[in-house]
């Protein structure tokens, strides 16, 4: 069985040169030949083949493309396309996009109107990615692909991200990617990905290549030094040899270190160039500006120019330009040679020939950037076409092709305070693209005397989440409020936007905050809202954040509940539901209302999962895991912290991001081992934290030290930590710590701390009302009540728990009530409740409080059984959490799209899944599976 080979419409793809000679590289192609083997086998692979121009990159892409029995489809990125959104994406995937390949109905709309194949609202580039992945695993299920992307560094970014999201995310799909990147460029977005770095070749291979290109006898030494100056560069061994050889200098010169070898490449094709007719050359410079390589333009703008199509002979008998119909150089620095030998107003001719040329509707963004590279200076005719551009790049949700032709219409645009705006609107469209930097940069060529309060505030809100991007959290709020107030007078809706942002990064910061306080922000929202006007759950989310830094925790909890009940109102939109759902979990927090927080933890969940909207379900899943560890189930938390990380994975992070995602809370639950490893584990998400100015994450590790110093009886620790996050909380967002505090202050002797804690406690308890709440309460009056009255309040505090969702809590109970009931000489009934903790504790897998609870059962005169050896089959967090989906009746592309992988993927796991549980199909799920 042959391959089959879709070229796209690569622009470069063969490069026009003879079929070129493959010597050495043993190491190389043998990593090659793994990727293509493991494909057919049904696995995947990913390798990026870096190195630089000529070395040889694009050499072994066309070996591995041409392997037997598979289905291979190539892209070349192309300099004129890097600016145009998702071009490289639709060449590679448009062999498969004329088939209906069963995708689901959300990621063929994203990816349709991606590649400009439908219309309707610009597509999140997470769900054209997703799309992309599930398309490609359609394909390999038919047949082994191997996608290979050349010259990867002139990829417009959404493509690359796109791609680069597919390398990460496949697994088990047939499915090979080899990208090659040219030494020198960034590429961020390919970073922790299987890479080769290309060096020359070694010294006898570079050898038997010279021989093989000159064909002739060659003296030693001259090899050697031909070898030695060009650094074992193929290309320049092909292209430079016979120049060298003939060299009279070579042979008695040795030069201490080679030239530097793309100048040398460059100025060696340009030589080669200006020995060509003018007529040639200047027909060459056209078919340089218009990278494309469309011939009938080329053609037409030599035309104009007075060229004849005959001037295009002697370049391509020269062998530096092939026509098969299109224009293909013989290699990129043969393009950039041209271009670079070119006098500005040589250039500037080119492209303006080219602009009257370039007449197709669908070229219309191509022809704006060539009268933009004509222009000589301000002219608002082409800043217009170039803004149309950019119109028509939102509009497929290309943002960085947006903030490219804004700011380039800005560079051209003779008004100054319109000039400010489209800065303004470059920058909002770079931060929606991800370019934070980018963003801040346009963002400082703003004259800001030119624009009203209305932009200053766009400008201010472009800022502050540009500043937030770049790790600098604790300014955020501060800018924020600064919006707020520009957009007070002229406009409120916006005004109490930014307000809710501001509220949003000090709960962030928390007492990391710089530049304001959250006293401040309540303060001035205080003077802006009524709240006989409420009506919006922003406006009753201000009410509620403004009344809890006042201190009224009693009026705020009615105006929680309202806010929390509109969040997860049928009416709400997912915009808001995504942009507020946070604030309504720590409301939950707050009052103790666990049903609720898991309902708007599910409903953000599904919302971003129906939007592709990674980053914000990246963040969901996160605060869900927490809430699964707050409540006790940390195997959901593991599963779900799995889906963190593969989300984090396809994304990219910091390895800050990684450390402050770590979740220190389930460390500290399942810390066993090492004291000093688990607490420095903990210690560096704190540190991290606080570097990058994530308060909120900084006290979610104190609490996790708290957590820790309680299971193993460091009572005076757990107190000082307790008592610094209950002193320093405007939001009472800590009031789930007065339940540890009040225990740690009674176990550590200070009953004055642990009397005025329980009575904070009592009063918000009693306030919030919910089952949590009262069962913690019940809880901590028992450790202060006196022996007769203690006994009867444990009970309470266990019959009030089990209805709720708090294992943890509920275990807790069991066991401080079995401490108690030892201490009153109660053995036998202190044996129940420490044996009843203790197996609750081993199933959550708490094992520093399973120990206490084991040593507290030692200590009654029981022998504590030790805790069983997990089984070697269990299955992994990712597994279960599969299986579980199947359990429930998900269909392989419903779990793949649930989880971002493919439905391929989820097969091989459900695999793996049936292998280690015994059991062959879906249907035994139920019986076999853990709960």
């Amino acid at each position: 069985m042959s391959s089959t080979t879709y070229g796209g419409a690569s622009v470069e793809g063969a490069r026009g040169r003879d079929p070129a000679v493959l010597v050495g590289r043993d190491v190389e192609r043998a990593r090659l030949d793994e990727l293509v083997e493991a494909a057919k086998a049904g696995l995947s692979g990913v390798l990026v083949l870096r190195g630089e121009a000529g070395v040889g990159k694009t050499t072994l892409l066309d070996r591995v493309a041409a392997t037997e029995d598979l289905t291979v489809v190539r892209v070349v990125g192309v300099e004129a396309e890097s600016e145009f959104p998702f071009a490289g994406l639709h060449r590679l995937l448009v062999p498969f996009l004329r088939t209906d390949h069963p995708l689901p109905a959300s990621q063929r709309r994203a990816l349709h109107v991606a590649c400009g194949l439908a219309d309707g609202p610009p597509a999140d580039r997470f769900l054209v990615s997703l799309a992309a992945l599930s398309l490609l695993s359609e394909v390999a299920a038919q047949s082994p692909l191997l996608c290979c992307v050349d010259d990867t560094q002139w990829l417009d970014q959404e493509s690359l991200h796109a791609l680069a999201f597919v390398a990460r995310r496949i697994h088990a799909d047939g499915i090979g990617l080899v990208f090659t990147v040219r030494t020198g460029t960034e590429m961020a977005a390919l970073d922790g990905l299987p890479t080769i770095d290309l060096a020359g070749l070694a010294g006898n291979d570079a050898i038997e290549l010279l021989h093989t290109v000159i064909g002739a006898p060659l003296d030693a030494q001259v090899a050697e030094h031909i070898v030695t100056q060009t650094g074992g560069n193929p290309l320049a061994l092909t292209d430079l040899a016979t120049e060298l050889a003939s060299d009279p200098l070579i042979g008695g010169t040795l030069l201490l270190e080679p030239l530097p070898l793309g100048a040398r490449l460059e100025a060696h094709y340009l030589q080669r160039v200006r020995s060509l007719p003018d007529a040639t050359q200047r027909w060459m410079l056209l078919a340089a500006v218009e990278q494309a390589g469309d011939l009938h333009y080329v053609t037409n703008a030599a035309a104009m120019l007075g060229i004849t199509p005959d001037a295009a002979d002697p370049a391509e008998s020269a062998r530096l330009i092939e026509m098969r119909p299109d224009i293909r150089f013989r290699h990129p620095l043969v393009r950039s040679a041209v271009y670079g030998g070119a006098l500005g107003v040589q250039r500037r001719a080119a492209h303006g020939a080219l602009a009257a040329a370039t007449t197709r509707s669908g070229d219309a963004d191509r022809r704006a950037w060539h009268l933009a590279a004509a222009s000589t200076g301000p002219d608002e005719t082409v800043a217009a076409e170039l803004e149309r551009a950019a119109e028509r790049a939102g509009a497929r949700g290309g943002y960085a092709a947006r903030a490219t032709f804004l700011a380039r219409a800005a560079e051209l645009t003779p008004d100054e305070s319109i000039r400010a705006g489209r800065l303004l609107a470059a920058a909002e469209a770079a931060l929606n693209a991800g370019a934070a930097v980018r963003a801040q940069s346009l963002l400082d060529g703003i004259d800001v005397a030119l624009i009203d309060h209305l932009a200053r505030g766009r400008m201010l809100m472009v800022r502050s989440e540009a500043v937030a991007h770049a790790g600098a959290q604790a300014r955020v709020a501060a800018i924020f409020l600064t919006a707020s107030a520009e957009f007070r007078q002229d406009a409120p809706e916006l005004s109490r936007h930014a307000l809710l942002r501001a509220f949003d990064h000090a709960m962030a910061a928390a007492g990391c905050i710089v530049d304001t306080t959250i006293a401040e922000i309540a303060a001035f929202a205080h003077d802006q809202i009524d709240a006989s006007k409420a009506v919006t759950l922003g406006d009753y989310q201000l009410l509620a954040l403004t009344t809890l830094v006042a201190g009224d925790y009693a009026a705020a909890v009615p105006l929680l509940r309202q806010a929390n009940a509109l969040l997860l109102a049928p009416e709400t939109s997912d915009e808001e539901v995504l942009s507020r759902y946070l604030v309504g979990v720590s409301f939950c927090t707050i009052i103790w209302d666990d049903e609720t927080r898991i309902g708007i933890l599910r409903r953000a969940a599904d919302v971003a999962r129906r939007a592709g909207a990674l980053h914000e379900l990246d963040i969901v899943l996160f605060a869900w895991s927490l809430h699964e560890v707050v409540v006790g189930n940390l195997a959901e938390a593991d599963a779900l912290l799995v889906d963190v990380h593969q989300l984090r994975s396809a994304l990219g992070v910091t390895p800050e991001q990684w450390q402050v995602y770590r979740m220190p809370e389930i460390v500290a639950w399942r810390a066993e081992g090492d004291d000093s490893q688990i607490r420095d584990q903990i210690q560096r998400t704190l540190d991290v934290s606080l570097q990058i100015g994530m308060g909120a994450s900084a006290d979610t590790a104190r609490i996790a030290h708290m957590i820790y110093a309680i299971a193993r009886g460091s009572y005076a620790e757990a107190a000082s930590i307790a008592r610094e996050l209950v002193d320093a909380d405007p939001t009472h967002l800590h009031g789930r710590v007065l339940p540890d505090l009040v225990e740690a202050a009674v176990r550590a002797d200070d009953r004055a701390l642990a009397e005025r804690t329980l009575a904070e406690l009592e009063t918000r308890a009693t306030v919030s009302g919910t089952p949590s709440a009262n069962g913690i309460l019940a809880r901590s009056q028992a450790l202060l009540a006196s022996p007769a009255e203690a006994d009867g309040l444990y009970r309470e505090a266990i019959n009030r728990l089990e209805s709720t969702q708090l294992r943890s809590d509920l275990a807790r109970a069991h066991l401080l009530y079995g401490e108690w009931l030892r201490r009153q000489k109660r053995r036998r009934d202190a044996r129940h409740e420490l044996r009843t903790a203790l197996g609750m504790f081993e199933e959550m897998g708490a094992n520093a409080f399973a120990d206490r609870a084991r040593q507290e059962l030692v200590a009654t005169g029981e022998r504590a059984r030790q805790r069983s050896v997990e089984l070697a089959n269990e299955l992994t967090p990712q597994e279960l959490t599969i299986a579980r989906l199947a359990r429930a009746g998900a269909t392989n592309p419903e779990i793949a799209t649930h989880l971002f992988l493919s439905a391929n993927t989820v097969d091989y796991h459900l695999r793996k899944v049936f292998r280690k549980l015994g059991i062959t199909s879906r249907r035994h799920l139920g019986q076999s599976l853990p709960d």
